[in-house]
């Protein structure tokens, strides 16, 4: 198991290294059309460097305009202006602002920037050629200008390259230009609403993609000419500075220098077409080859990616937020991605205390039996939380006597000088405050120990609570545990058994099927169990033990919380384990000495039992999922239906990733693709991948409804399995449903579809036909 801490409050380091394991590290900000309802709230709530720059952000505009940042990122569904562009341009511009910002505190180093349309602004205030009141300021009035766009004409999203699109336009009688080179083969054309209309129709005819976005503007084309002058005029003033970083232009396509973004470039910005191909190209010359998507969900990474294989090269391409989920935990993935890749440098926090990224493989340690190796995986993510809480809760710490950095702590841990087998220890001090540590389980999935990554940061920086995620090879980010500081009651006025106590009433001898133990004894509900000579000693090896021994005690799996996590003396070899079970069917635990010193006490912990039928299976014995395109129907048909469904599965969960452009472990089996980011245009690629392999059609709807891979897997195999069954006989009555179709509104095949989809959309809810058109249309449009 691979483990990291870090702490908030950082700064990257003036000499942190540079160098990068997967190439030079670029931002890339998206451009408007991807914002939702609820975006910031949760930075703001969490992250406090972001909360400064965005409170920042609403005292600029405040002054400027009269409406409150703040305010709209606050507001309701009914009293939203996201859709006024004077408001929308600017709010995102400060939302990306205090992206980068938190991603530099988090000690993500960058070597280039660049900027799709609305997106410049934000590039070059990252690369330190703006500030923020001069970047919201851009922001401000090309937004108001853009009120002023509404009915030039319309823009669409074509599936060819920029020669054709050209071609198509000039075939239709010219009256459009290229507003956008996306990627090779997708391509934005703007102009008159007739002209644009006639391009989509002819594609779509052809069963190309072709996609007329909503609203009457033609973006980026000479039909905003006029605004061109008056944008130029209204942003005289500007003062731009020379850059930190590489500031890629995508109005030029090639680097550019702070001093030349004067207020005629921002109005080419406006008016001329977004040459964001022409960029990529520029960033992949200088080495880039990791790419973070800055913006509220990530819509630039299919044409990353596209733009990346053009060249040749495969990139790491990373968002920052995705809709409707948790900003601050997208982001601490983000980060800790960059962190293993080495694009995430070394970060210093600013009281001078060091940042702490620890690793530790876990793959040595010995077979634990029965149910210890859930028991052992738990108590390195609780050891990993509980250091994170130390390194960005200290407050609590300094006055904790059982920490190592407490006020009357000796540097070792210890808070008294004996404790002698009967009683408590000797020079403790009840009237001084004792803490412990409050574990409370997120998840029930089951990580493998062997292969899961592990990392613990704060809920909020400096507050002494945190949050501990994991993954495996096989699974995505799933966050696991959320860990604080507690209070301690004062001592029971009851003196606890001690070691001679405990091995006199302990006489009947019992198993604790657990290769630390030795030999165990127990009486009513105490169980002592004699450890094995010889382990080690230390905070963590003593957690593994309390937590291995209370499972095998009380035949749990992993445990659902543990409270009173109280640490005394470190660095005594464990010797005994004293498990009380208590009357609601859990324990009170405690590691001790050879001479009963508590070396570590879980005053209270409960468990679950493993869900009946799961297992954990080695990783070599999984099947392997089918590649794409060389399907082996025969032998998939052949198989037995359990085999069926989990080699079905792993070839769905890579058609998603190769959809959602990123990697099969972030893809869970069971976790609803429209959760990780899955939109229509995405569902589509990954149906045709899917109906290539296997004949079958997968009801779009239903991926966006909330379908997981398992989900479809099973559709898919039940299809596959009414191949084998005999024909009904003659009369018989049989479901005339087309395969994968459930009942419910039509799905989305090709351009051509959208009329049927339409006459049905009163089979959805009205969230759902937003999110469907809004996602088909804006989504699939790049940034404008």
């Amino acid at each position: 198991m691979t483990t990291s801490t870090w702490a908030g409050h950082a700064t990257v380091a003036a000499d942190a290294p540079r160098a990068h394991g997967t190439g030079r590290t670029a931002l890339v900000f998206s451009g408007q059309g991807n914002q939702w309802l609820g975006m910031g709230r949760d930075l703001m709530a969490h992250e406090p460097s972001a909360r400064a720059v965005l409170e920042e952000a609403d005292g600029v505009l405040r002054a400027a305009t009269g409406w409150s940042l703040l305010g709209e990122l606050g507001a309701s569904r009914e009293e939203s202006r996201l859709e006024d562009p004077a408001v929308l341009q600017p709010t995102l511009v400060a939302l990306q602002i205090a992206l980068a910002r938190l991603l530099a505190e988090r000690g993500v180093v960058a070597d280039a920037f660049v900027g799709h349309s609305l997106g410049e602004i934000s590039a070059a205030a990252a690369a330190g050629a703006l500030d923020l009141a001069g970047a919201l300021r851009l922001a401000r009035l090309r937004g108001e200008l853009m009120r002023r766009a509404v009915g030039t004409g319309r823009t669409a999203l074509l599936g060819v390259d920029a020669e054709a699109a050209a071609a198509l336009v000039a075939r239709h009688g010219g009256a459009a230009d290229i507003a956008a080179w996306n990627a090779p083969g997708s391509t934005l054309v703007a102009g008159d609403a007739a002209t644009v209309r006639a391009v989509v129709d002819e594609l779509a005819a052809q069963a190309v993609f072709a996609r007329l976005l909503p609203g009457e503007i033609a973006f980026h084309s000479r039909f905003l000419e006029p605004l061109r002058a008056d944008f130029a005029e209204a942003a005289r003033g500007v003062e731009p500075r020379a850059t930190t970083g590489a500031l890629v232009s995508t109005v030029t396509g090639d680097v550019i220098e702070g001093p030349a973004l004067d207020h005629t470039y921002w109005a080419d910005n406006l008016r001329r077409p977004v040459r964001f191909v022409q960029a990529v190209d520029t960033l992949v010359d200088l080495g880039c080859r990791t790419f973070v998507e800055v913006g509220a969900h990530p819509t630039l990474s299919p044409s990353l990616t596209e733009c990346c294989a053009a060249r040749g090269v495969e990139p790491l391409v990373l968002p920052t937020l995705r809709r409707d989920e948790g900003e601050q935990e997208n982001v601490l993935r983000t980060v800790w991605e960059l962190r293993r890749t080495g694009a995430a440098a070394a970060a210093r926090p600013r009281d001078g205390r060091k940042v702490r990224f620890l690793a530790a493989a876990g793959t040595e340690a010995p077979r634990i039996a029965l149910r210890g190796r859930a028991a052992q995986f738990a108590a390195g993510v609780v050891a990993t939380a509980i250091t994170a809480l130390d390194t960005v809760a200290p407050e609590a710490a300094r006055t904790d006597p059982h920490h190592p950095t407490g006020a009357r702590g000796t540097g070792t841990g210890t808070t008294a000088s004996a404790v002698p087998s009967g009683g408590t220890p000797t020079g403790a001090h009840p009237e001084t405050t004792r803490y412990g540590v409050s574990v409370d389980w997120d998840t029930t999935e089951d990580l493998r120990p062997e292969e899961a990554s592990v990392v613990a940061g704060p809920v909020a920086p400096g507050a002494a609570t945190v949050a501990a995620y994991g993954r495996t090879a096989r699974s995505g980010w799933t966050r696991l545990l959320t860990a604080r500081r507690e209070v301690l009651p004062p001592p029971s006025a009851a003196t606890p058994p001690g070691l001679a106590e405990l091995t006199a009433r302990c006489t009947a001898p019992r198993t604790v099927a657990d290769t630390a133990a030795e030999t165990a004894w127990h009486a009513e509900r105490d169980v002592l169990v004699r450890l094995r000579a010889g382990l080690a000693p230390g905070h963590r090896s003593y957690l593994d033990m309390v937590l291995r021994i209370t499972a095998a005690v009380l035949g749990g799996h992993a445990p659902r919380a543990l409270h009173g996590i109280e640490r005394h003396a470190a660095g005594d070899r464990p010797c005994w384990v004293h498990v009380a079970r208590t009357e609601d069917g859990g324990a009170d635990t405690t590691v001790m000495a050879e001479d009963g010193r508590p070396l570590l006490r879980v005053a209270r912990s409960t468990w679950r039992e493993r869900a009946a039928g799961t297992t954990t299976a080695p990783a070599a014995e999984a099947p392997a999922a089918p590649a794409s395109g060389t399907t082996d129907l025969s032998a998939l048909l052949a198989a037995d239906a359990a085999t069926r469904e989990a080699l079905l599965t792993e070839r769905v969960r890579q058609a998603a990733a190769t959809a959602l452009r990123t990697t099969v472990d972030r893809v869970p089996a069971h976790q609803p693709l429209s959760k990780l980011g899955m939109d229509s245009v995405m569902g589509l690629e990954m149906r045709r991948s899917l109906d290539a392999d296997f004949g079958v059609e997968i009801g779009l709807v239903r991926i966006l409804r909330g379908a997981t891979a398992a989900d479809l897997a099973v559709g898919i195999a039940a299809e596959l399995g009414d191949r084998l069954a005999p024909e009904p006989e003659p009369g018989a009555a049989h479901d005339q449903r087309e395969p994968g179709h459930e009942p419910g509104p039509p799905d989305l095949d090709d351009p051509a579809d959208i009329e049927r989809l339409l006459a049905d959309l009163d089979a959805l809810s009205p969230e759902e036909v937003d999110s469907l058109l809004g996602r088909l249309a804006g989504d699939a449009a790049g940034e404008i």
